[in-house]
C-alpha cells in the first residue's frame, strides 16, 4: 500500500512537473525556432497556463528582424470550460487578445508573416498524408463565449501597394454549434489605411434559415492603394454609413441595405478617356433578392447626389456637369422563366450642363438646368424574340439651352416643359399620349443667312410611330405660338404676333389635317421704306386638309390687309424682286450640298401636277394696297382702301370659274366695285366680268398722263365702267369711260407728238370735239387680245384705250353729228399734212362749180349742220380752206384770154401767166370769205379762220372746213 502510495505520488508529482515545465519549455522553444527563422530580437516574455481553470496567457510575444515587419503580441488569453467537455463540447468561455502588430508581406515571390519567410517554411516541411473522410459527422461541437481583440496593427504588402488595419476594438459573442439559433453579435472598429470604420453586427449564422443585422460606417477610405492592381485608372475615397439586413432561406437571400454611400475625389484616367467627380453621394434603402447566388429582384429607394458634378474628357469632346442629382424608386425584377423589368418613379436634376467637341466647326451646348420627373417601366423578353417594351409618364424642364456650331449655328432655348406618357413596344412601334409642351423663347441663328425668334409654343399632342413602317400618326387638339420673328440675309422676312392650330392631324407618307387656324399680326418682308411689304392684322383657316396630290381648304379669312408695291425707274416691283433674293439666299445656305430641286414642268410630265382647291377667300375689315410708281414724273402713289373682297372656288386644276367680289375705295374718294367669275390658272383660261370706277379725280393720273400722252391733267373726274369676257385665252371686253370737266396742258412736247401721231390730232381738238354742254366726254373703248401674245399687257391696254379710244371717239361724234354730211370726214395722215391746213380732221368740203364763187348744190343744209357742231362744242375752231383745181384753171384762162384780146395793147404770156395764178388766188379765198361770211352770223368769228389759199390742186373746186 505504501509502496503503491509512493508511486502514484511519484507519478502526480512528474505530471505536475511536466505541467508546470512545458509552458517554459514551449517558450523557450519557440524563442530558438524564431532565431532559427532569421529573427534578430526574439522573445517571449509569458507562457501561463491555468490547468484547473482551463486558463492560458501569453504575454509579451516579440519577433523582429530589420527590413522586416515586427510580429508582436502584448497578451494573448483564451480559457476552456471544462465542464463542457464532457458533453463532447469544445466551449472557449473567453478570447482575449491584445496589442498584435505585424504583417503579411509579398517580397520576390516570397511570402512572409512579419520576420518569418513562410514560403521557405512550406517548402521545408514534410507533405501530409491525405486525410481519409470516413463519411461520419464528428460528434464533437464547438463553441464561443465572446472573442475581444484590442489594439490591432496588422499590415499588408504587396509588389505594387501596401495596406494597413488597425482594430481598436473588436468584439464576437455567443456563437454554439449545438445551439445555432442563438443570436451571434460582432462589433469592431478601427481604420484601414488611416480611414476609420465601424461595424456592428447581430445575427444567426448557423440554422438553415440565416438572418442578421449588419451597420458598417467607413470614412474616407482610399481606394487607389486596395483597387490600384486591378484598376489603375481609378482613385477615390469611400465614406459610408449603412445598415445591412439579411436572410438567408435555403438558396434563397435577401439583403436590405439602407443608409449612405459618399465617394469622393473620383477620377478615371485612362488613354481615352478621363471622368472625375468631387462628390457623389447616394443615401436610401434598398432590397435584393438572390436565388442561388443569382440576382433576381433588386428594389432601391433613395437619393443620388453629385453636389459638384462631373467632367468627362474623350478625344476631341469634353463635358461637364456642374451638378447632378436623382431621388426616387428603382425595381429591377429578373425572374428567370419570364421577361425582365425595370421600373423607375422619380426625379432627375441637373444644373450647369456643358458640353464641347473640337474641330471644325466646333460645337458647344450648354444648360443651365434640367430637371425630369417621372415613372417609366421597361421589360426585356428574352429568348428566340427578344424584345424591349416601355411605358411611363415623364415630365421634362430644360432651362436656358444654348447650341453653338462655329458661325453656323447658334440656338438659344430659355425654357423647355414636356409632360408626356411614353411607351414601345419593342422599341419599334412607339407611342405619345396626353403629352403637353411648352417652350420659349427661342432663338436660331444660321450664320447670316436664317434668324429665328419664337417668344413661346404651347400644345398638346399625341402620336404614334411604327419604326418598321415609317407610318406615323400625330394628334393635336390645340397649338398655340407667340411672337414669331424671321430674318433672311440680316433682313426681316416674316413676323408673327401669334398663332392658334386646332386639330391638327399629321401622318406620313404626307397627310395634314387642320380643322382652324388663326394667324395674328403677320407681317411679310420689309420695303426699302422699312415698312411691311406685305401686313395682315387677321388671317384664318378653316378646314385643312393636304397630301402629296392636293391642298384643300375650305374658307381663309383675311382682316387688315396692308400691302405696298413699289415700281421703280424701270417699273420693277424693287419690293417683290428684293423678297426674292431674301429667298434664292435662304435656299442657296440651306441647300448647301443638296440636290438641285427637280423641274415642275419636268414633274408635271411625270406625274399628276400637285392641286390646289380653296372654296372661299374673303378678305374684310381695314384693308387698304398702296402704289407707287417711280417710273412717272411726277411719282405716281394711290391708295385702294378695300371695304370686302372674296373669291370662291379656287382650283389649280379644275375647269370651273372662280366667282370674285370687290368693293373698295380709290385715294379716299373714288368708288370701285366688281364682279364676275374667272379661272386663270387652269387651261384654256376663261371667265367674264364686270367692275365699275365711279369719282375718280383726273389730277391724280398726270403721271401716268404726262407718260403716255404728254399732258398734265389739270382737272376733271374719270367714271369707268368695264366689261369683258374671256374665252379660250381670248380676251373680248368694253369699256366705257366718262370724262368730266377735263383740261389738259402740254408739258412733254417729245410725248405729245408721239400721242398726236397717234390720235392723228392735238388733245385739245379732240377733247373740244368729245366734250359736251355738261362738260362730259363720254367714250365707249373695245379691247380685245390673246393672253397668250407676250406684248397683250396692261400697258399696251392703256395705250389703246388711250389712243385708239380718243380717235375712235371723236370720229364716232363727228360722223353721228354732221349726218348726212359725214360721209367724207377724214384725219390728217401725217404731221404735215396737218401743218399745211392748220388742222387735223378734214369735214365734208362744199364744192363750186369751176371758176365761180358760187356753191354747188345744197350748201344752206350742210353749213346749218357746221353751225349746229361749232354751237355745241364751244371749244372748237374751224378752218376754211379754199382750194382751186384745173377746172378753175381752164375756165380762167379761157375768159382771161377774151379780155386779153379785147385789149388795145394785150398782154404779154408771162404776165398774162401771171396774172391767172392771181385770179386764182383769188377765187380760192373768195370761195372761203363766202363760206365765213354765211357762217359768221351764227358763229363768232374769232372761232372761224381762214387757210392759206390752195392753187392747182387735185379734185374738184371747194372749199375744205378743217377742225
Amino acid at each position: 500500500m505504501t509502496r503503491w502510495m509512493k508511486w502514484s505520488a511519484a507519478v502526480l508529482l512528474l505530471v505536475v512537473l511536466v505541467l508546470f515545465t512545458t509552458p517554459y519549455i514551449v517558450r523557450d522553444q519557440l524563442v530558438i525556432w524564431l532565431h532559427k527563422q532569421g529573427v534578430d530580437d526574439a522573445r517571449l516574455d509569458t507562457l501561463d497556463v491555468n490547468y484547473l481553470s482551463g486558463r492560458v496567457q501569453v504575454r509579451g510575444l516579440r519577433a523582429v528582424r530589420e527590413g522586416y515587419y515586427p510580429l508582436q503580441l502584448d497578451r494573448l488569453q483564451l480559457t476552456l470550460d471544462y465542464g463542457s467537455l464532457f458533453q463532447r463540447q469544445v466551449r472557449v468561455t473567453s478570447l482575449d487578445l491584445q496589442g498584435l502588430r505585424g504583417g503579411v508581406a509579398v517580397r520576390d515571390s516570397e511570402q512572409w508573416l512579419g520576420p518569418i519567410n513562410l514560403t521557405q517554411l512550406a517548402s521545408g516541411s514534410t507533405p501530409e498524408e491525405p486525410v481519409v473522410d470516413d463519411g461520419e459527422a464528428s460528434r464533437w461541437s464547438f463553441g464561443l463565449d465572446n472573442l475581444q481583440l484590442n489594439g490591432i496593427d496588422w499590415r499588408l504588402a504587396l509588389e505594387q501597394q501596401e495596406h494597413r488595419l488597425e482594430l481598436d476594438n473588436l468584439w464576437l459573442g455567443a456563437i454554439y454549434l449545438w445551439e445555432p439559433q442563438i443570436e451571434t453579435t460582432l462589433s469592431l472598429s478601427g481604420r484601414i489605411n488611416g480611414a476609420p470604420f465601424a461595424l456592428d453586427s447581430t445575427s444567426v449564422p448557423l440554422p438553415a434559415q440565416k438572418h442578421g443585422k449588419l451597420k458598417l460606417s467607413i470614412d474616407q477610405l482610399q481606394l487607389k492603394p486596395i483597387l490600384g492592381d486591378l484598376v489603375p485608372q481609378l482613385d477615390a475615397t469611400l465614406s459610408t454609413d449603412l445598415s445591412l439586413s439579411a436572410q438567408l432561406d435555403g438558396p434563397r437571400i435577401s439583403l436590405l441595405p439602407e443608409g449612405s454611400i459618399s465617394i469622393g475625389g473620383l477620377l478615371w484616367r485612362d488613354a481615352e478617356l478621363n471622368f472625375s467627380s468631387e462628390r457623389i453621394e447616394w443615401q436610401g434603402a434598398a432590397t435584393i433578392g438572390l436565388d442561388t447566388l443569382r440576382p433576381d429582384s433588386i428594389e432601391i429607394n433613395g437619393k443620388l447626389n453629385l453636389p459638384k458634378g462631373i467632367a468627362l474628357g474623350q478625344s476631341a469632346q469634353e463635358l461637364r456637369v456642374q451638378q447632378l442629382g436623382w431621388q426616387g424608386d428603382l425595381v429591377l425584377s429578373m425572374p428567370e422563366q419570364s421577361a425582365m423589368t425595370l421600373a423607375l418613379d422619380g426625379a432627375l436634376g441637373t444644373g450647369g450642363l456643358d458640353f464641347i467637341q473640337q474641330g471644325e466647326p466646333g460645337l458647344n451646348l450648354s444648360l443651365a438646368q434640367a430637371d425630369w420627373r417621372g415613372n417609366t417601366r421597361l421589360s426585356l423578353a428574352q429568348g428566340e424574340q427578344a424584345a424591349i417594351d416601355l411605358s411611363g409618364q415623364n415630365a421634362l424642364r430644360l432651362d436656358v439651352l444654348v447650341l453653338t456650331q462655329g458661325d453656323n449655328l447658334d440656338l438659344q432655348l430659355d425654357r423647355l416643359d414636356l409632360d408626356t406618357a411614353l411607351s414601345s413596344q419593342a422599341l419599334q412601334r412607339w407611342q405619345l399620349e396626353n403629352t403637353r409642351v411648352a417652350l420659349g423663347p427661342l432663338t436660331l441663328r444660321q450664320g447670316e443667312a436664317l434668324e429665328l425668334s419664337l417668344s413661346s409654343l404651347e400644345g398638346e399632342l399625341g402620336a404614334r410611330y411604327d419604326l418598321t413602317s415609317s407610318q406615323l400618326g400625330l394628334q393635336a387638339p390645340g397649338i398655340t405660338a407667340g411672337a414669331t420673328n424671321v430674318r433672311v440675309a440680316q433682313k426681316p422676312l416674316a413676323a408673327l404676333e401669334s398663332l392658334k392650330l386646332a386639330q391638327l392631324e399629321l401622318a406620313l407618307p404626307l397627310k395634314v389635317g387642320l380643322s382652324g387656324a388663326q394667324f395674328q399680326g403677320l407681317e411679310l418682308a420689309r420695303t426699302e421704306r422699312d415698312e411691311p411689304l406685305l401686313a395682315l392684322a387677321g388671317l384664318g383657316v378653316q378646314r385643312l386638309m393636304l397630301d402629296q396630290q392636293q391642298l384643300q381648304i375650305d374658307r381663309v379669312d383675311l382682316s387688315g390687309l396692308d400691302g405696298v408695291l413699289t415700281l421703280n425707274e424701270q417699273m420693277v416691283p424693287v419690293d417683290i424682286q428684293a423678297l426674292q433674293q431674301q429667298l434664292e439666299a435662304l435656299g442657296g445656305a440651306s441647300g448647301q450640298g443638296q440636290p438641285a430641286a427637280e423641274d415642275p414642268a419636268t414633274a408635271a410630265e411625270q406625274g399628276e401636277a400637285f392641286r390646289i382647291r380653296i372654296d372661299e377667300l374673303v378678305l374684310a375689315g381695314d384693308s387698304q394696297l398702296r402704289f407707287t410708281d417711280r417710273s412717272t414724273k411726277p411719282v405716281f402713289s394711290a391708295l385702294l382702301a378695300i371695304d370686302r373682297a372674296n373669291i370662291n372656288a379656287i382650283d389649280t386644276a379644275g375647269d370651273a370659274q372662280s366667282e370674285f367680289a370687290l368693293s373698295a375705295q380709290v385715294n379716299r374718294f373714288a368708288k370701285l366695285t366688281a364682279e364676275g367669275a374667272v379661272n386663270l390658272i387652269g387651261s384654256p383660261r376663261s371667265g367674264h366680268w364686270s367692275a365699275q370706277l365711279v369719282g375718280m379725280d383726273l389730277p391724280s393720273l398726270s403721271p401716268y398722263s404726262i407718260k403716255y400722252t404728254g399732258y398734265f391733267l389739270k382737272n376733271g373726274q374719270l367714271n369707268l365702267k368695264l366689261d369683258g369676257a374671256l374665252e379660250q385665252d381670248q380676251l373680248d371686253g368694253s369699256n366705257h369711260i366718262r370724262l368730266n370737266r377735263l383740261e389738259v396742258d402740254p408739258v412733254d412736247q417729245a410725248q405729245v407728238g408721239k400721242f398726236q401721231q397717234q390720235i392723228s390730232m392735238p388733245l385739245g381738238t379732240a377733247v373740244a370735239v368729245l366734250q359736251d354742254d355738261d362738260d362730259n366726254i363720254d367714250l365707249d373703248v373695245p379691247v380685245s387680245g390673246s393672253l397668250d401674245d407676250p406684248e397683250f399687257d396692261y400697258q399696251s391696254i392703256i395705250k389703246r384705250i388711250a389712243g385708239k379710244g380718243v380717235k375712235q371717239g371723236v370720229m364716232s361724234y363727228l360722223l353721228q353729228a354732221m349726218q348726212p354730211y359725214g360721209a367724207l370726214i377724214s384725219l390728217a395722215q401725217s404731221a404735215i399734212e396737218a401743218s399745211q391746213t392748220g388742222a387735223f380732221i378734214r369735214l365734208e368740203p362744199v364744192l363750186f362749180e369751176p371758176g365761180s364763187e358760187m356753191p354747188k348744190g345744197d350748201v344752206d343744209g350742210y353749213l346749218a349742220k357746221l353751225t349746229e357742231l361749232m354751237n355745241a362744242r364751244d371749244g372748237l375752231r374751224l378752218n376754211l380752206c379754199g382750194i382751186s383745181v384745173a377746172e378753175d384753171r381752164s375756165v380762167l384762162d379761157k375768159a382771161l384770154a377774151e379780155e386779153n384780146a379785147k385789149r388795145d395793147k394785150p398782154l404779154e404770156a408771162e404776165v398774162l401767166a401771171a396774172e391767172l395764178d392771181s385770179r386764182l388766188q383769188q377765187l380760192a379765198n373768195a370761195r372761203a370769205e363766202l363760206l365765213k361770211q354765211r357762217l359768221q352770223d351764227d358763229v363768232s368769228a374769232d372761232r372761224l379762220f381762214l387757210c392759206y389759199a390752195q392753187v392747182d390742186k387735185e379734185g374738184l373746186p371747194r372749199v375744205e372746213p378743217a377742225l
